[in-house]
């Protein structure tokens, strides 16, 4: 049902660009046997790079900018109704992005959410971890990057948080967008009420209002595609009785610094579709 040719697709709505693999490539060679022109612009992409890279392909989002207008204006306690960015739609960047699937993706995480309706009550981190019911993960392969595994838990799970975990949030959107701003859009005054950053939310009803929406190509259906994170308590602020989590990067942030900041907070585990 969800085949990973629909995980590159949605991975390519989420940076406007396309996304290819190493293996998809071997093989269209070995099929055709014709290689890929050298002078094309092919960019490698590694699980660590992935939400930087995420986030400077929404500086050129429309739909994001949409996005970050939208919550804006909710996290200034003024109310607009959902699917504003509906008719809004990018323009591909015309970059094309490679990875190794072998180390972007870990089927064994992959977790089938379409059919399940939650009776009980789940946390992670010490927070309420409301599952991605009615969504398909794609695993991603995020075991032994980082210093350690403790963030995520352990491989045995059950309804409740074990010591060390990071809790759960979800990231629809990007930079510009309403769970990832980072571009420095709030104006400094008394109208500036949330800080400059990457914003998450750990509720799926906030997320899928500025989940990116892309058609398949393989299957020729709609979906809509989400981030499940990991966010690091220690440098997360909550906003808007908690349903908006702040990871701060101040103005002036270095790409290194930055880089660093995002490695420390943020961790994508899991790419979520939806068909629409």
């Amino acid at each position: 049902m969800f085949h990973r040719d629909l995980a590159l697709e949605a991975l390519g709505s989420l940076l406007n660009s396309e996304v290819t693999s190493v293996q998809k490539r071997s093989s269209q060679v070995h099929h055709s046997g014709v290689a890929f022109s050298a002078a094309a612009a092919h960019e490698q992409l590694s699980i660590k790079q992935f939400i930087p890279t995420v986030l400077v392909a929404e500086e050129s989002s429309e739909v994001s900018n949409s996005c970050f207008l939208h919550i804006q204006n909710v996290l200034q306690g003024h109310c607009q109704a959902a699917g504003f960015a509906a008719a809004v739609q990018d323009t591909p960047t015309g970059k094309i992005f490679v990875i190794d699937e072998n180390e972007f993706f870990a089927s064994q995480y992959d977790y089938d959410f379409t059919n399940l309706r939650d009776t009980e009550t789940y946390r992670r981190g010490g927070e309420v971890y409301e599952r991605p019911c009615g969504w398909f993960r794609f695993g991603l392969k995020v075991l032994d990057k980082y210093d350690g595994n403790t963030w995520l838990g352990t491989s045995y799970r059950s309804t409740q948080s074990v010591p060390g975990e990071w809790p759960v949030s979800y990231h629809g959107t990007s930079k510009q967008g309403a769970e990832g701003i980072i571009g420095g859009h709030y104006k400094p005054g008394s109208g500036q009420v949330y800080g400059r950053g990457i914003y998450s939310t750990p509720f799926m009803v906030d997320a899928i209002q500025y989940a990116k929406s892309f058609t398949s190509n393989t299957t020729g259906k709609r979906y809509k595609v989400i981030l499940q994170n990991r966010i690091n308590p220690q440098y997360r602020e909550k906003h808007l009785q908690d349903r908006y989590w702040l990871i701060p990067i101040p103005a002036g942030t270095s790409p290194s610094q930055e880089q660093v900041m995002v490695d420390r907070s943020i961790r994508p585990y899991g790419l979520l579709l939806k068909e629409l």
